[in-house]
């Protein structure tokens, strides 16, 4: 916890020029109808949409006329592979925010592309009058320093435009450091009968990781704590709340550097 919050003092240079202030007037007005543009990192568990939602309702935040909250993934897609069905999406039904994020390690694996694909999803979006918003990915289960690149990759992208960045990556590393619940999923390898070898945990969410991450967006995206909403995901009462606790935590300190 105490290099997480190394880094956030240390990425002041980087602060975010918000299209909102986030905690202030996000607590009185926030995007009610959100697209989500993804992969499995966005579609595992049921969807990372649905979570959020239930945490809205938990929170009587979530109004049936006028929240729309929908997924646009295939697996292993880049933010580069979204552009024509983005277009189509923001033309037929009106958002008020697009959340996206690029596949797990592209931001630092293809730095270019991922800045040509989300300046490309941005005025796509804003052309609509949606507001691009990043949702930071999370470091693989093996490879915690991927946390740091990351989360400057995001954030740098954030600051160059103007949108706001969800820190869900450094949750991910707040809470894997407080060991509060295994946070992802095991990727299955089979014998050609379909008989399962052996499970490595990599990279995808478990239903903890999952829910951490709308959480994170929860607090990110209302201004408010999750913290004692009664929706759990399936989660123990008491994971669920120290999963609430930290997404929150982390939102605040990711602001601090604003």
């Amino acid at each position: 916890m105490a290099a997480i919050g190394a880094w956030v003092r240390g990425a002041m240079a980087l602060c975010l020029l918000l299209s909102f202030s986030l905690g202030q007037s996000a607590q009185a007005q926030f995007p009610e109808k959100v697209l989500f543009v993804g992969n499995s990192f966005t579609y595992y568990n049921d969807g990372l949409h649905k979570h959020y939602a239930n945490l809205l309702r938990a929170a009587d935040l979530h109004n049936p006329d006028r929240s729309n909250l929908r997924m646009m993934t295939y697996s292993g897609s880049g933010l580069w592979e979204h552009g024509a069905a983005l277009q189509s999406a923001v033309t037929n039904d009106r958002w008020d925010a697009v959340v996206m994020h690029d596949y797990s390690n592209g931001p630092i694996a293809q730095r270019e592309r991922f800045v040509a694909a989300s300046d490309e999803l941005s005025a796509i979006a804003r052309k609509q009058g949606a507001e691009p918003i990043l949702l930071m990915t999370w470091a693989y289960a093996n490879q915690p320093d991927m946390t740091d690149s990351l989360a400057r990759a995001y954030t740098q992208r954030g600051k160059e435009l103007g949108a706001i960045v969800i820190p869900v990556g450094l949750a991910f590393a707040a809470a894997t450091d407080q060991q509060i619940a295994n946070l992802y999923s095991a990727d299955l390898r089979t014998y050609e009968k379909g008989q399962p070898v052996y499970a490595k945990t990599v990279k995808h969410p478990s239903l903890a990781g999952t829910y951490l991450a709308a959480c994170t967006v929860f607090a990110a995206l209302t201004g408010q704590n999750p913290e004692g909403l009664v929706y759990t995901g399936g989660l123990d009462v008491k994971i669920a709340s120290a999963l609430q606790r930290v997404a929150f935590k982390t939102v605040q300190d990711y602001q601090s550097i604003q």
